[in-house]
């Protein structure tokens, strides 16, 4: 496509969401490789939760199944409803000690059909905890708070006034470049879900939003409803769970993985360009069993006449995440690398000066437990006076930001830093960065902190005294020296200004660190899990998986 050639508006509808397990939809062979079950209970959960998961519970026992702070009310004044669904509701709020505004979105602990169940229990967990992990990123509306009453939890999260995706490409023609710009920024949220061990599942327009009106907003995704735990070594996953418009061939057939989510960002990326499907001219008209026939079945025609006006670097983007067999697809981190997107100008691995923010935002996906002992390890290595080079100049790069030479980095000289070398964040990203950072939450940002979050842990672990420091925070936790970490030592040896909250949120908070490397759920942590926490997707978790947030433009709108 010609610089400034014009894109006909996307158009809007993808077919309801769909969450049924089970049904037509094709052949169903191979289903006994692939049976997993989605949402399971660890050792350390309590009451109904470790129930077998269809029971049918009362929702006087669900009061406090999750152990979430209480009364919402005392902290956020709640305005008017601005969404609704089958979900729930959102809700405008502002934060009494702050004046901040918010949305909060409630989700009753009984569903609308039928009883709670303790399956239906663990997915919301699950939508809180994949939240708290990936919603510090800058492409991913930020979990700020949780909360649970007797009836609901209450998810409050960053506020996005910009508008859903295609309210906004609607409105205008806009270039293929700045379609460009946002498939990166999508496949950047999807590079890092996969990074994490987390299928989203369910990638369409509604689920990313503006943060704001101004034509440069940051996109950020939301409603991680449907995500799931889920890494490489697993059978399939076979719960089918989306959009129709938007499944994967494989998903449809019930029994597949990450690649999915590929194929969901080539269907909206074919909508984005062309404003049309590549099956359906509006899926709306279509039924379900005809939808899924033509995703399993009926060929794509890439010489469709909606194709011409693109570029042949972007036509080639589809058809490669738009393949049946989702082995010949791309990963999400391949995908970010095609010339198609590379056009826009971004350099996918940017020297250290130019990489705090996408550092900062990799080491916030971390697990809680993992950031925790990351620190120890930094502390242990400057202690012992073998602190690798790049922490050498990470640390030359704290005392720039340190400006007044406290020994640690305060809100406004993070923020101030952050606008001098040229990063475009925001203030309210610039706090959730740094609530990541301040692992003691003491409201300052320590030498140790700031090159923990900062370094490049794949480099460290490859050194020969790597092992030594893993065993060293091991032998910390491990009090009574029996080979296990357990629930008690976790609490009782972790530092107490690591857990914030009252005694039932910092016991609940200590079990969610459990689970995190708790892999084979005997409710203890062996050094052979604590080791395979630290390593987990740090290879393939490059820079380039997120956003810089350089003041760079990736792609204006045509004039």
């Amino acid at each position: 496509m010609q610089p400034g050639t014009r894109l006909r508006p996307a158009a809007a509808g993808g077919g309801a969401t769909m969450r049924r397990t089970g049904g037509g939809g094709g052949s169903r062979r191979g289903l006994r490789v692939c049976a997993l079950l989605d949402y399971v209970a660890s050792v350390q959960d309590d009451g109904v939760l470790r129930m077998p998961a269809r029971t049918e519970l009362d929702p006087n026992e669900i009061k406090t199944v999750f152990g979430f702070p209480r009364k919402i009310g005392e902290s956020y004044y709640l305005g008017k409803i601005i969404g609704a669904g089958s979900f729930g509701t959102v809700r405008e709020a502002v934060e009494a000690s702050t004046g901040l505004r918010f949305a909060v979105k409630t989700v009753a602990k009984v569903p609308k059909r039928g009883p709670p169940t303790p399956r239906y229990l663990l997915k919301l967990r699950a939508e809180v905890e994949v939240m708290q992990q990936l919603g510090v990123s800058l492409n991913a509306v930020h979990l700020h708070d949780v909360f649970e009453d007797d009836a609901n939890i209450h998810m409050v999260m960053e506020l996005c006034e910009g508008g859903a995706l295609l309210e906004r490409v609607e409105s205008r023609a806009y270039s293929e470049r700045f379609i460009a710009g946002l498939v990166r920024s999508i496949l950047r949220f999807i590079a890092q879900c996969h990074a994490r061990g987390i299928v989203y599942r369910d990638v369409k327009p509604d689920n990313f939003l503006f943060l704001s009106k101004d034509e440069d907003s940051p996109l950020k995704a939301t409603d991680f409803g449907l995500s799931i735990r889920h890494s490489p070594d697993e059978p399939k996953l076979t719960s089918r769970s989306g959009t129709p418009a938007y499944m994967a061939p494989e998903l449809v057939m019930q029994c597949y993985d990450e690649k999915c989510d590929i194929w969901s960002v080539g269907m909206l990326s074919y909508q984005l360009l062309t404003g049309r499907f590549p099956f359906w001219e509006d899926v709306r008209h279509e039924s379900l069993s005809d939808v899924w026939k033509a995703v399993l079945s009926q060929d794509i025609n890439w010489d469709a006449p909606e194709l011409q006006p693109l570029s042949a670097a972007a036509r080639a983007f589809l058809q490669r995440l738009l393949q049946r067999d989702p082995r010949l697809r791309p990963s999400a981190g391949e995908a970010l690398g095609d010339p198609w997107l590379a056009e826009g100008g971004a350099a996918s691995d940017a020297p250290l000066q130019g990489s705090v923010v996408a550092r900062l935002q990799r080491f916030a996906t971390y697990s809680h437990l993992k950031q925790l002992v990351l620190r120890m390890i930094t502390e242990d290595m400057r202690r012992q006076g073998s602190t690798p080079t790049l922490a050498s100049a990470l640390q030359e790069l704290f005392a720039e930001y340190d400006a007044d030479a406290s020994g640690s980095i305060s809100f406004d000289e993070l923020a101030s830093g952050l606008q001098r070398q040229g990063y475009d964040v925001t203030q309210s990203e610039v706090r959730q960065l740094m609530d990541k950072m301040d692992i003691d939450h003491n409201g300052n940002v320590e030498g140790d902190e700031f090159v923990a979050a900062l370094i490049d842990w794949s480099q460290v672990m490859q050194g020969k005294e790597w092992q030594a420091y893993v065993d060293a925070a091991f032998s910390r936790l491990d009090v009574d020296g029996d080979g296990f970490i357990e629930l008690e030592e976790l609490l009782n040896r972790m530092p107490k200004a690591f857990f914030e909250g009252d005694a039932a949120e910092r016991l609940a908070e200590a079990k969610r660190m459990l689970r995190e490397a708790d892999a084979n759920g005997d409710g203890k942590i062996s050094l052979a899990e604590f080791s395979s926490l630290l390593h987990e997707n740090v290879a393939p978790d490059s820079l380039s998986l997120y956003d810089s947030r350089m003041r760079i433009t990736e792609g204006a709108a045509a004039a």
